[in-house]
């Protein structure tokens, strides 16, 4: 969505990585924010000098190499933030309505990368019984368009009520940790 309103994916990528909650202070080089991008050099260097034209970014030499930061005095940076937040937010709104339609859910849960814990063991977590394939496609095509590769569990509801009762660690963390319900047939 924001590429038609920006008019380009790589500016897309580039002002997500700047602007990302933890990337105020990070310097890039423009082959490594290729690599990390996945996109061609010659193109990351083409948007980096439409955004330093603007001044949303600035560049200084080091050790032979021309790094990228965001310029923190740039008037629209909070605002910017926040239209890639509620961008975000409107990408796992659409991912959420997929979800349910791939499968017949008890519960669906969102965890990890959606509640700001990257570390977390699992972003999906899913009981009932789903079309693989389908969630695997729609994964796929969301790590291509948001650039997060979410990582799923899916059991049926036996195998989920055994590892409850067993006090399953994983579980137990899942369900006791940071999350959102979305599907909750099952009272937990």
């Amino acid at each position: 969505m924001l590429e038609h309103i920006f008019g380009s994916k790589v500016r897309v990528k580039l002002l997500k990585l700047f602007l990302g909650s933890n990337n105020d202070e990070q310097e890039y080089y423009i082959r490594e924010l290729a690599r990390t991008l996945g996109e061609h050099l010659n193109s990351v260097r083409r948007e980096l000098e439409n955004l330093e034209d603007v001044g949303l970014v600035v560049s200084q030499e080091k050790d032979k190499r021309k790094y990228y930061s965001v310029n923190k005095d740039f008037l629209l940076v909070p605002e910017l933030k926040t239209l890639l937040l509620k961008s975000r937010e409107l990408g796992e709104q659409k991912l959420v309505g997929q979800l349910e339609k791939v499968g017949t859910m008890d519960l669906l849960v969102l965890a990890g990368s959606f509640v700001g814990q990257a570390a977390s063991p699992v972003d999906v977590f899913i009981v009932g019984r789903v079309q693989k394939n389908k969630l695997e496609a729609l994964l796929k095509s969301h790590l291509k368009e948001s650039g997060r590769d979410l990582k799923y569990t899916v059991m049926n509801k036996k195998e989920f009520q055994h590892r409850v009762d067993l006090g399953d660690r994983f579980i137990f963390t899942l369900l006791n940790g940071r999350k959102i319900v979305v599907i909750n047939k099952l009272g937990v």
